[in-house]
C-alpha cells in the first residue's frame, strides 16, 4: 500500500438541529445602565451563537460529535483515495480526499464554529486506528471541510505546532507550549480557526478550557463599559514579534473580535520583556484581569481523549489550559494548526490584515513536521506560542 508522504451517540441519524445556529447578528435592543463609556459603534449587548456559559453544555452531546462505525469507514476509503494520487501529504483537500455522508456533517459543524458556538469535538477515531503519517492525512482531510486554509504559525514556516511537554530541558520548559504550568486565557495571533489533533492526554490536569469571548463583552457592557473602551483602545503596546500598538477588542463588519495574549503585553521568563518599551498601564492589567476572572466564572472544561480532533473559533472564544503532570505512559501532546475558511471567514479588521496575509501567502516556504523535532529545526521564534 502506497503511502503519501509530507514536505519539508450524541447527533444520532445527524439530526444537528439543537447543535447549529446561524444568528450572528450583534443586536442593540437589550438594555444596559450604562452605555455612555462603550467606545463609539460597539454595541450594548450582543446576540450571537458565541455568547454561551458553561451550565449550557453540561450534556456532551451539545458539543461532541460521535463518529459512527460509518464515517469511520467513510474516512478510510478517503484515506486510499488520497494515498492512490501519490500526492505529497500537505496537498489534501476536499476534492482529494472525498467524503460524503460525514462531509454534509463536517460543513454543518463549519458553520456551527463560524457563526454557531463556535466549538466541536470530534471523538471515536481510535489513536491506533491509523500509522503516524496517515493519521494526519485523515486530520488535514477532516480539516479541510472545516477551513480550507492553512496558515504558517511562525516565519519560517511551520504549519503544525506541537503542543507538549519537554520537562528534561529547563531551558525550554520555560515556553508556554513546552511547560506544563497552567496559563491564563487568551487567543492564539494570525488565526480565524484552531484545529488539535490528539495524541495523547495527561496522567492528571491539562484539560482544555474555553470561555465565550461574547458572554464576557456583555457583562462588561452590563456592568464595566469602561473596560471595553480600554480593551478597544489602540495603545496596547505589543512586544512580540516586535513592538507595535493595536487595540485588542474589535467591533468590526458587525463582529465583536477578540485578539490579544498576554505573554505579548507582559512577558516571561523566556520571553522577557524589553525595558526599552513601554509596560502595560494599570488600567490595562486591570482589563486584562477583569476578562480573565469573568473567562473563569463560565469556563467550559473539555476532557480530551486520545485521537480527538477539535476545532474552535479563535476570533470569538477565549481559551486557555490547566496545570498538568505527565508520567511514562500517559503524555498531554496536542498538535495544533491556525486555519481559515475563506467562504464563512470573518473579516479581519485592518489593524490585523498584515499579520494574516503574512501567515496565508502561498508565496513563502512552509515546513511539515508530523512529529515534535529539536529546537534547531522548530526555531521559537519571538511571538511564538
Amino acid at each position: 500500500m502506497a503511502t503519501a508522504g509530507f514536505k519539508s451517540s450524541p447527533f444520532t441519524d445527524r439530526n444537528l438541529e439543537s447543535f447549529t445556529t446561524t444568528d450572528h447578528s450583534s443586536s442593540t435592543s437589550t438594555p444596559t445602565t450604562n452605555t455612555a463609556s462603550l467606545p463609539l459603534s460597539f454595541p450594548p449587548f450582543l446576540r450571537t451563537g458565541q455568547v454561551w456559559d458553561a451550565a449550557e453544555f453540561a450534556d456532551e452531546a451539545r458539543f461532541v460529535v460521535n463518529l459512527t462505525v460509518e464515517d469511520k469507514q467513510e474516512l478510510d476509503g478517503a484515506l486510499e483515495a488520497f494515498k492512490s494520487l501519490r500526492l505529497d501529504g500537505n496537498l489534501v483537500n476536499r476534492k482529494s480526499f472525498p467524503l460524503h455522508q460525514l462531509g454534509r456533517t463536517l460543513d454543518v459543524i463549519a458553520d456551527d464554529v463560524h457563526n454557531g458556538k463556535g466549538f466541536c469535538v470530534l471523538r471515536g477515531l481510535e489513536p491506533d486506528r491509523y500509522r503516524l503519517e496517515d493519521g494526519m492525512i485523515v486530520f488535514l482531510g477532516i480539516q479541510s471541510y472545516i477551513a480550507e486554509r492553512r496558515m504558517r504559525q511562525d516565519e519560517v514556516g511551520n504549519m503544525l505546532v506541537h503542543v507538549t511537554a519537554d520537562p528534561n530541558n529547563e531551558h525550554l520548559s520555560k515556553h508556554v507550549r513546552y511547560s506544563m504550568d497552567s496559563i491564563p486565557f487568551h487567543t492564539d495571533p494570525d488565526a480565524d480557526v484552531l484545529g488539535f489533533q490528539t495524541r495523547g492526554v495527561a496522567v492528571s490536569g491539562g484539560k482544555f478550557v474555553l470561555a465565550s469571548g461574547h458572554n464576557i463583552y456583555n457583562e462588561l457592557a452590563c456592568t464595566r463599559p469602561d473596560v471595553i473602551s480600554t480593551l478597544a483602545s489602540p495603545d496596547w503596546p505589543f512586544a512580540l514579534p516586535y513592538f507595535y500598538q493595536r487595540p485588542i477588542l474589535f467591533h468590526h463588519d458587525d463582529r465583536v473580535i477578540f485578539c490579544f495574549t498576554r505573554l505579548a503585553l507582559e512577558g516571561n521568563d523566556f520571553y522577557p520583556r524589553p525595558t526599552s518599551i513601554p509596560s502595560i498601564t494599570p488600567r490595562q492589567k486591570e482589563a486584562l484581569d477583569i476578562m480573565n476572572s469573568i473567562a473563569e466564572k463560565s469556563r467550559l472544561e473539555i476532557r480530551l481523549q486520545p485521537g480527538d480532533i477539535h476545532f474552535v473559533n479563535n476570533l470569538a472564544l477565549l481559551h486557555r489550559r490547566d496545570e498538568f503532570v505527565d508520567d511514562n505512559e500517559h503524555k498531554r501532546h496536542l498538535v495544533r494548526m491556525h486555519l481559515r475558511n475563506e467562504k464563512l471567514g470573518w473579516d479581519i479588521p485592518d489593524e490585523l490584515k498584515k499579520f494574516w496575509d503574512e501567515a496565508l501567502d502561498e508565496e513563502r516556504d512552509e515546513s511539515w513536521h508530523i512529529e515534535p523535532m529539536p529546537e534547531s529545526f522548530f526555531p521559537l521564534k519571538l511571538g511564538s506560542h
